[in-house]
C-alpha cells in the first residue's frame, strides 16, 4: 500500500514538472508566434508535443494507481491541486492562442477576399449553408 502511495506522489511530481516545462514551453510559442520565427515556432511545437506525450502517458499511470492510493494526505491533495490549476492555465493559454490565430486567419481571409474579385463567388454546402473558400496562395511584392 504504501508502494503504492509513494508512486503516486512521484507521478504527481513529475506531472507537475512536466507542466512547468509546457508552461514555459507556451510562453516560447506565444513569442514565436508574435514575432513570426517559424523555425522556432516549429521547434517548440514538437517540445510541447514530446511533453504532452509523457504526460498523457504518466496520467494514465496516475489513474490507475490513484485506486491504491490514499488521497487523504494532505501533501498528495497539495500535489493534485497544483497539477489541475497547472493543466487549467496550459488549456487557458491554448485557448487564448487559438482564439489569436482565428482572429488573424479570419483577417487575413477578408482581406483577401475583399482584394481578390474571383474569389466572391458563393457556394453553397448540401445542407445549405454558404461555404466560404480558404484563401489561396498570394505573394506579395513588399520592400522594407
Amino acid at each position: 500500500m504504501t508502494e503504492f502511495k509513494t508512486s503516486y506522489k512521484e507521478i504527481l511530481k513529475q506531472e507537475d514538472s512536466i507542466l512547468s516545462n509546457v508552461i514555459s514551453s507556451q510562453l516560447e510559442l506565444r513569442c514565436a508566434v508574435k514575432n513570426k520565427d517559424w523555425t522556432q515556432l516549429m521547434k517548440v511545437i514538437s517540445d510541447i508535443n514530446l511533453e504532452m506525450d509523457k504526460f498523457n502517458r504518466l496520467d494514465e499511470e496516475r489513474e490507475s494507481a490513484a485506486v491504491y492510493a490514499k488521497s487523504d494526505d494532505a501533501e498528495t491533495q497539495e500535489l493534485l491541486s497544483i497539477v489541475r490549476g497547472k493543466l487549467v492555465h496550459c488549456r487557458t493559454e491554448n485557448n487564448a492562442l487559438s482564439e489569436y490565430i482565428n482572429i488573424t486567419r479570419n483577417f487575413v481571409k477578408g482581406v483577401i477576399d475583399n482584394a481578390l474579385p474571383r474569389g466572391r463567388a458563393k457556394v453553397y454546402t448540401r445542407a445549405g449553408t454558404i461555404n466560404h473558400k480558404q484563401p489561396e496562395s498570394v505573394v506579395v511584392n513588399a520592400l522594407f
